[in-house]
């Protein structure tokens, strides 16, 4: 298994910076072998134990299934850097990445993301966690606490991915509906998980498959 190491975190910081092609592609290796290998490993070991709680995850480690692009669609992002200085995992149901909440990881320059991410549209007055937030709150609370979250975990409210606006600890029921955007996470500082990246993988498989349940509230209710 390819690991994620110290050599990750410096390959990502060296993008924080405006980067051309031909930086890139001169740098390539580093990117095949220090962010991008780790990262296809990493989906390889938490997918299986995905799977065995939704048979229908998405978990093949491949670029645009459960691997975001380094590049930007540069249609969208004029006058930025071609490339982006972190890169996701994502698990969602088959064919279903913009329908479904999205369990994560995101590796960024500093420090890295475990977690549940939410859009808006789950957290809308009609959703069904509003739906239960307004009849069944303290069930809401009880299936967060289950989680870990205020102990392990917190909510974090967003409005872009990377750039956390409000930390929450999810004692209150309404706050699991609040927005723009809403992740139920752990933050892991870069240099702790590059001191022991295989028990990082074994940490972050853990928590994912611990917030399915919450997954599927955002998706069912309760």
């Amino acid at each position: 298994m390819t690991h994620f190491s110290s050599a990750t975190f410096a390959f990502l910081n060296d993008l924080t910076d405006f980067r051309d092609k031909q930086w890139f592609d001169a740098n390539r290796p580093r990117y095949e072998a220090h962010l991008l290998g780790p990262m296809r490993s990493l989906v390889s070991v938490i997918g299986a134990q995905l799977r065995e709680q939704v048979p229908d995850m998405e978990i093949r480690p491949q670029v645009n299934k459960c691997i975001t692009r380094i590049n930007r669609d540069m249609r969208f992002a004029r006058g930025k850097s071609p490339y982006k200085d972190h890169m996701l995992a994502l698990f969602y149901r088959e064919g279903r990445k913009k329908e479904d909440p999205q369990l994560f990881v995101g590796i960024q320059p500093t420090e890295v993301w475990v977690g549940l991410y939410l859009a808006p549209p789950f957290l809308a007055a009609d959703s069904a966690i509003a739906k239960a937030v307004e009849g069944r709150p303290d069930q809401v609370v009880a299936l967060g606490k289950t989680m870990g979250i205020g102990e392990d975990l917190t909510l974090g409210s967003c409005s872009r991915y990377g750039e956390i606006e409000k930390h929450m600890n999810g004692g209150e029921a309404g706050q699991y509906v609040t927005g723009p955007h809403l992740c139920a996470m752990r933050v892991f500082p870069a240099n702790e998980m590059a001191a022991d990246p295989a028990g990082f993988v074994d940490e972050a498989g853990g928590i994912l498959t611990r917030l399915v349940p919450l997954w599927r509230a955002y998706l069912e209710g309760l």
